[in-house]
């Protein structure tokens, strides 16, 4: 028997082995390179999901929060029209009030159909809407203008801008009655509303 033979005999188990090992071995780090690599990847995506529901939770206690500083303020927008149905017996009622504190000797009022307003604002969620009144308001003298616009303020019938206002004096001389009007107001306002986007505009 030749020694060369003889060795490789030997040998042979001891190396088989030695290289299963080194395989076994080398696979064992790839597939724990893998599953840390993969560990990781879990993690990382566990992470993201956490911060998102924290920043959802974060942003649902915020909105609370807010709801809860301006219900009050909500309420009193909706109760008096400005926030959605209008409320034009409201209006009516203010506008009677205020005639009677200026001791006006009238107001007669042409009220338009509500339409989508041109005024450009951020709204959010909301449209805003705007109905026309025109008002001719019968007076003793000019002073009783101004109080009864302070009046109707006082009144709080709801949002609306004063667009215009104008004097005509009456027939001139004595008084052909004791209460007889001299003085003739023609005003225009704007009476605004904001109704949620996708609904139809009502009034009560």
């Amino acid at each position: 028997m030749k020694l060369k033979e003889f060795n490789w005999r030997i040998l042979r188990t001891p190396l088989l082995v030695l290289l299963g090992s080194i395989a076994a071995s080398s696979a064992w780090v790839y597939f724990s390179h893998q599953w840390t690599d993969n560990s990781r990847q879990a993690l990382e995506r566990e992470r993201v999901v956490l911060n998102e529901i924290r920043q959802k939770s974060t942003q649902a206690d915020q909105e609370k929060l807010l709801i809860q500083r301006y219900r009050d303020a909500y309420e009193d927008l909706q109760k008096s029209g400005t926030v959605g149905p209008e409320q034009r017996v409201n209006w009516l009622d203010a506008l009677r009030n205020a005639s009677q504190a200026a001791r006006t000797l009238g107001v007669d009022y042409q009220l338009s159909q509500q339409t989508a307003s041109p005024i450009k604002l951020d709204t959010g969620a909301y449209k805003l809407q705007q109905s026309t009144m025109k008002l001719r308001i019968k007076l003793l003298h000019e002073g009783d203008l101004p109080s009864f616009l302070h009046a109707l303020d006082a009144e709080r019938p709801g949002l609306y801008l004063l667009q215009s206002c104008s004097l005509t004096r009456g027939p001139s001389g004595a008084f052909s009655v004791r209460y007889e009007a001299k003085l003739a107001a023609e005003c225009e306002l704007l009476w605004l509303s904001l109704i949620e986007a996708g609904t139809e505009a009502t009034k009560k």
